[in-house]
């Protein structure tokens, strides 16, 4: 980004002038992109709630050992705290996150509930401000004269003579330029998976969850190593051709081209997300997966900008699945709020939906989004 925005304030704008409205465009794009990068990393991505007292967590262990319910997806070891559902403890961040998406290093931060938003305006804005950016640049290399002399370009350059006469007479903005488009490449497929998930009501945990699982929620552990997931050994065996092998803790297949030269290129271009593990069988798999957050696509996407208000629920504390579904609770509870008659606004609406979603009372449960042994 910073190289970009260099290169455009040094290069472009001198340049293309003529090109007035693609510069605003440009800016606009360029400021909100580092706006949302910046909220992406600060904002707390949704940190679940924990027991407020040793009393509270006994209280909590205790109903769900009694209802048979105490795995992985419903207790969180390290966290020492109930998991709401679409929730995941990040290693990285020593945290359990409400409606976890993925750890992203980009940002150094998690992307959950509360910061979800501002990541994909990110990369929408990322994205656009690039197309600007090369644009700008096809633009400013059309109106300047470079010369094909081979006197003036370097004999090492193995591109056609007109690129390499573009390389020799601004080589930086050349350089820029290039970057920016191969980072285009796997961003567009990233913002294009996000706007899709949206629309879904998925994560990307949950995504990569019904590849290995077919369950949204995957398959909960009872156990410590169970909860932090598929972890390497760092004792290998050696074969007898010399070659260094994974002991029999290693069940996992590679990414798909992994060992034929191709790995590095897939991770550079980001590729690799889309094809290692099961992501692909997760893809397929969402289309008839069965969900309980489904809305369709517009309440879908209400809710993905609302944090829940269309679904009416709280993700930091929604811990089960209502018997009648998320749409019918969120009428009971209007309803009930009319007849009522009360008037305690924010604080009333929030006892009731802690109330219709596993905190007050019992009948909720976990069936659709994870294996009914789980439920």
């Amino acid at each position: 980004m910073i190289w970009v925005a260099y290169a455009w304030a040094t290069r472009l704008v001198h340049q293309t002038q003529s090109h007035a409205f693609t510069h605003l465009t440009f800016a606009i794009m360029f400021g909100l992109c580092a706006y949302n990068f910046f909220r992406a990393i600060s904002l707390d991505a949704g940190t679940c709630p924990k027991p407020a007292s040793d009393a509270e967590l006994k209280s909590i262990i205790e109903e769900l050992a009694s209802e048979g319910r105490l795995n992985g997806q419903t207790f969180c070891i390290q966290c020492m705290a109930r998991k709401p559902l679409r929730s995941k403890h990040c290693r990285t961040c020593d945290r359990c996150i409400a409606r976890h998406d993925h750890h992203c290093p980009w940002v150094w931060n998690c992307i959950g509930v509360n910061n979800h938003r501002q990541f994909l305006l990110f990369v929408t804005t990322l994205v656009i401000g690039i197309l600007l950016f090369d644009y700008l640049t096809y633009a400013y290399f059309s109106t300047v004269s470079a010369t094909t002399d081979p006197t003036n370009i370097s004999p090492s350059c193995i591109l056609p003579s007109e690129l390499c006469a573009v390389t020799s007479y601004d080589t930086f903005l050349f350089s820029v330029a290039v970057w920016a488009t191969l980072q285009l490449s796997w961003t567009i497929i990233l913002l294009v998976s996000q706007f899709w998930q949206v629309a879904r009501q998925l994560t990307t945990l949950e995504v990569s969850n019904l590849g290995r699982y077919g369950f949204m929620g995957g398959r909960g552990g009872a156990n410590l190593s169970s909860q932090m997931g598929h972890q390497h050994h760092r004792h290998q065996q050696t074969s007898s051709d010399g070659e260094a092998s994974h002991g029999p803790g290693h069940r996992h297949s590679h990414a798909i081209c992994a060992g034929c030269g191709s790995g590095f290129l897939m991770n550079l271009l980001g590729f690799d997300r889309f094809t290692r593990g099961k992501a692909a069988d997760g893809l397929a798999r969402a289309a008839r997966a069965p969900n309980p957050f489904d809305l369709g696509v517009v309440g879908n996407c209400t809710d993905f900008w609302t944090t829940g208000r269309e679904l009416g629920v709280e993700y930091e504390r929604v811990y089960d699945v209502p018997p009648e579904g998320f749409v019918e609770a969120k009428r009971r509870r209007v309803r009930e709020e009319g007849e009522d008659g009360h008037e305690g606004g924010r604080k009333s609406l929030r006892k009731s939906l802690l109330m219709g979603f596993g905190l007050g009372r019992s009948g909720g449960s976990r069936a659709g989004y994870e294996p009914l042994s789980q439920a």
